[in-house]
């Protein structure tokens, strides 16, 4: 077996030692060949194969066609010319405070100049000396262009979300950024990569010549694996994972499905796999979530804290997913760009487009609500037991050992966030709370009279719960019943339970809960 890059991000390293390979090559082709342009944005969420592609892009226009022997593009219509190539790698330039960050920027530009053999100004100020080294790359090159590769362009703004230093990094990456759009014509080629889409960061709020890729059908699978893809390039892998598994081919695929695929980037187009979980599921033939144990999304949960919302939206319009100011960030667009939301439904309504949007997989859902969770609740060892019991008392169909569990979690929320909390949040912490559990539970779910709050699902039974604020638990149970929620379930076989509950907002915990089983006409 040819064996899985995991921490390779290097083209030329991963097909000279021989590493596996799915083939992206006759995707990327139409971006290299000046068909649709020639500067492209591409955002996408870390450790999904940004810095391999943009990676791939450099020894493309170094001409090193002899690492693309048997690959799609081998066979395609291409120059192979050899042009000088600028990767800036800006994952590497995160630093505490803005004059560090531009002294280690100004430090970086002489070093590259050095690698290229050219001479750039001395000055101290980073846009100063990026026109320096464009103009200087320019005009070593036979072509009299050359190619502007940028890679996580937005990661040292990310770190300074939610901090009073985020407008400075703003604005230095501005004026940056901006040389970009001054010297286009010098440039063959331009790719930048990152995570969130930032407004008034110069590639977006000047360069109206900059493609957005993001959210394009033609290159929706550019990044992650496709389930032909993973099929062609990884049989033998599957093969050792169903055998320590003890379960068939087929079987272990669709774990590998529940667990890393799911992420949509255009409504129409096919989802793909996260490539970093699947290589690492394959290298040890167990699943766990990976992806999500390589960073702690701090910053998106700070916001969540201190804003909690449902994870599964409705009516998300298009507009919400694009770019955003970085002194005010939108946890929408953020949870989307980040990969913990992906596109799940569309709908098209006279030109108002919205969205749906949901957890991409097991892996994402299970995690992301765990570390949301244990910032809500604390770090109480309690917890844990409290787990166990909400756990056995659902599938036990035990709602007062339920709920009496439930509530040990919300006395660990501390009372800044559950004292101004609205009716939808309290809503919304129960949800991730049982998430962090382990119950599978769907909110916001829709039927022909309305929305559903929540629906709690077991083996053996359906929950269908309704939540109020400050009202009462029998209040909830006549709105599942007025509404007939219970219907969408009864073709199912088990067991239905009516579940109303209501919180109180002065002791900020569950007040009440009326409980009725659905007995099924014989």
């Amino acid at each position: 077996m040819k064996p899985i890059a995991t921490d390779t991000y290097n083209f030329e390293g991963l097909i000279t030692r021989g590493y596996t390979y799915v083939d992206k090559t006759e995707v990327l082709y139409p971006l290299i060949n000046d068909s649709i342009g020639s500067q492209f944005f591409l955002s996408r969420p870390r450790r999904f194969g940004k810095s391999l592609l943009v990676s791939t892009f450099k020894s493309l226009f170094q001409g090193r066609r002899d690492l693309f022997t048997g690959l799609a593009i081998d066979s395609l219509e291409y120059d192979w010319k050899t042009y000088p190539v600028l990767h800036l790698d800006m994952g590497s330039m995160q630093r505490p405070t803005v004059d560090a960050f531009e002294d280690f920027l100004c430090r970086s530009l002489d070093r590259l100049a050095n690698e290229h053999e050219v001479v750039i100004s001395d000055s101290k100020i980073p846009a100063d000396k990026f026109i320096s080294l464009c103009e200087a790359l320019a005009a070593k090159s036979p072509h009299k262009q050359f190619v502007m590769l940028v890679d996580e362009y937005d990661k040292p703004l990310l770190g300074t979300l939610n901090t009073p230093e985020v407008i400075k990094f703003r604005d230095a990456l501005k004026s940056f950024y901006s040389v970009i759009k001054t010297k286009e014509s010098l440039m063959r080629f331009t790719f930048i990569t990152g995570i969130s889409k930032f407004s008034k960061v110069s590639i977006f709020s000047d360069l109206n010549n900059l493609i957005d890729i993001s959210m394009s059908a033609q290159f929706a699978t550019l990044l992650g694996y496709t389930h032909d893809e993973v099929k062609r390039f990884f049989p033998d892998w599957i093969e050792k994972l169903a055998k320590t598994l003890g379960v068939s081919l087929e079987e272990a695929f669709g774990e590998i499905v529940k667990w890393y695929d799911g992420y949509r980037f255009e409504e129409n187009s096919e989802p793909v796999i996260n490539p970093v979980s699947l290589g690492l599921c394959l290298r040890d033939s167990k699943f766990k979530t990976y992806w999500s144990e390589t960073a702690v999304p701090t910053f998106l949960v700070d916001l969540l804290k201190e804003k909690p919302i449902n994870l599964q939206m409705n009516d998300v319009e298009e507009e919400f997913l694009g770019a955003y100011e970085p002194d005010r960030p939108n946890v929408i667009p953020l949870l989307y760009q980040t990969g913990y939301l992906t596109i799940k439904g569309f709908q098209d309504m006279g030109g108002w487009r919205t969205y749906s949007l949901g957890f991409p997989n097991k892996e994402v859902r299970n995690s992301f609500n765990a570390k949301l969770a244990k910032a809500y609740a604390g770090d109480d060892m309690s917890l844990s037991s409290a787990q166990m019991k909400c756990l056995r008392a659902l599938y036990a169909n035990d709602l007062e050992v339920f709920f009496a569990s439930m509530k040990v979690f919300f006395a660990n929320i501390p009372y800044d966030i559950s004292s101004r909390a609205s009716e939808e949040t309290y809503q919304a912490i129960f949800c991730a709370i049982l998430y962090f559990i382990g119950v599978g539970v769907t909110p916001e779910v829709r039927t022909n009279e309305g929305r559903i709050d929540a629906v709690m699902d077991t083996p053996d039974h359906v929950y269908v719960m309704e939540f109020k604020r400050d009202k009462s638990a029998a209040e909830a149970m006549a709105q599942i019943k007025d509404k007939k929620y219970y219907e969408k379930f009864l073709t199912s076989d088990k067991k239905i339970t009516l579940v109303g509950v209501n919180f109180d907002s002065e002791k900020r915990t569950i007040a009440e809960w009326v409980v009725e089983k659905v007995e099924r006409a014989k």
